[in-house]
């Protein structure tokens, strides 16, 4: 799962306050050293200052405190007498170090007049114990600051996340519908790109919309325009029934004619509804699919003689019976058995067992594009398939999709290559079932 834009913002923030925080802490440190040193070198170079106008006087006395300690070594003079802290320093010198538990800061300068070194040394050790103890509260604080500033870059990718989250939300809410208006998203947010992106979106809806209502009217018009010439056929065979001129072998075809027509006004109605994606439930019956496999295998044979007895049919002991739209199995039917004949010289299989339909050829197997695009119904997230990807499937398995989708029924392709294709189709609405 992806991480959410709340927890990657509520690290950055975080991340950039630590940052803020640690180097302010330095800053801070480096100030309070250098102030501690500033002071303590300008007290002692005070000290320094004094006794040597004292050596000067010769009223110069070693002093040694608590905290301040100051001889003079004549040249001359062996450093033995001096403190080994002291000793073997090149001169001059100011330096910082450690004498057991005791921090010392000492310098050593030469002096012209009386002519010898003056040593000083002075205990820094409360002044290095006040700075431990400076120490460890900015520690304090700054663990308290990032305590806090967790809190506080949470609480802001929040707040910043917020109408991202409102935008999104309403843009799920968006349900597609080719019947009602899809409306629009509210754009009342106080930042501009947020608006940007609303409105935008809204005006993708609106497009939308209007490319549906487009599309309803073309269908409008292409069922008008489609059921009139058929109507016209109609009445026509029906003049020719009622002259009583024809000979048995002409009502034989002009039979087989109205069937055809009948059978072309069947599929027009479906495609129409399959063009407008609507569901209906007029006229589902329980149907007996290897009936209608026989009859589409006839009507093929009738229309392509060269056909003939390529199709063969088998059945399990129960068979398939399925409760659906007579035009849709009979459609779907029809372009499977077209599609195999098309693209193979050798016989066809149509296996009928009581939940599924097969139907196999020995070609060559269909293009890997067109395979992939069928399988894809069987994957949620490519179930919205784009007009671009439809319009590289051929018409008759194009129809076999759709006719699918509408019934509810899975359509697996369990093998496509040089040894042919096979169709497996998984009917669902069976009679008896719940």
């Amino acid at each position: 799962m992806k991480p959410s834009l709340t927890a990657r913002l509520t690290r950055t923030l975080f991340f950039l306050i630590v940052v803020t925080t640690a180097t302010s802490m330095f800053v801070v440190e480096m100030f309070v050293e250098d102030v501690e040193e500033t002071i303590l070198s300008s007290e002692l170079k005070a000290d320094a200052q004094y006794f040597t106008e004292q050596l000067g006087k010769g009223s110069f006395q070693p002093v040694k405190t608590g905290r301040l300690e100051a001889t003079f070594l004549a040249q001359g003079e062996g450093e033995a007498v001096l403190p080994q802290y002291f000793q073997n320093r090149p001169l001059p010198f100011s330096e910082e170090i450690e004498v057991g538990d005791t921090t010392l800061l000492i310098i050593g300068e030469p002096i012209e007049e009386p002519s010898g070194t003056l040593f000083l040394a002075q205990d820094i050790s409360i002044m290095e114990g006040r700075m431990g103890m400076v120490q460890l509260v900015l520690l304090g604080v700054a663990g308290f600051m990032l305590i806090v500033s967790f809190f506080v870059a949470r609480a802001g990718a929040q707040y910043l996340v917020r109408p991202f989250k409102k935008l999104t939300l309403d843009v799920s809410n968006t349900v597609p519908s080719r019947s009602l208006s899809m409306g629009q998203i509210a754009t009342d947010y106080r930042d501009r790109e947020f608006c940007d992106i609303a409105n935008a979106f809204n005006r993708f809806l609106s497009e939308i919309e209007a490319h549906i209502e487009r599309e309803k009217s073309f269908v409008k018009l292409a069922s008008h325009e489609l059921r009139t010439p058929l109507s016209v056929m109609s009445g026509a065979l029906n003049v020719l029934d009622q002259r009583q001129s024809l000979s048995a072998a002409d009502q034989k075809t002009l039979a087989r004619i109205r069937r055809a027509m009948q059978t072309m006004r069947d599929d027009t109605d479906v495609l129409l509804e399959l063009a407008r994606s609507e569901v209906t439930e007029s006229d589902v019956k329980t149907i007996d699919v290897l009936g209608f496999a026989q009859n589409a295998v006839e009507e093929l044979e009738h229309g392509h003689p060269d056909d003939a007895g390529r199709v063969e049919l088998y059945k399990d002991v129960a068979g398939l019976e399925v409760i659906a739209q007579p035009a849709l199995v009979r459609m779907l039917l029809r372009n499977l058995l077209q599609n195999a004949l098309r693209h193979t010289h050798g016989k066809v299989e149509v296996r009928l067992t009581r939940s599924s339909l097969s139907v196999r050829d020995f070609g060559s197997g269909l293009p890997a594009h067109i395979a992939e695009e069928l399988k894809a119904q069987d994957n949620a997230s490519q179930k919205a398939t784009s007009a671009g990807q439809f319009s590289n499937t051929t018409f008759g398995l194009l129809i076999v999709r759709l006719v699918c989708e509408k019934l509810g029924w899975r359509l697996e392709i369990p093998q496509s290559d040089s040894q042919g294709t096979e169709f497996v189709i998984h009917v669902s609405n069976l009679p008896g079932a719940n």
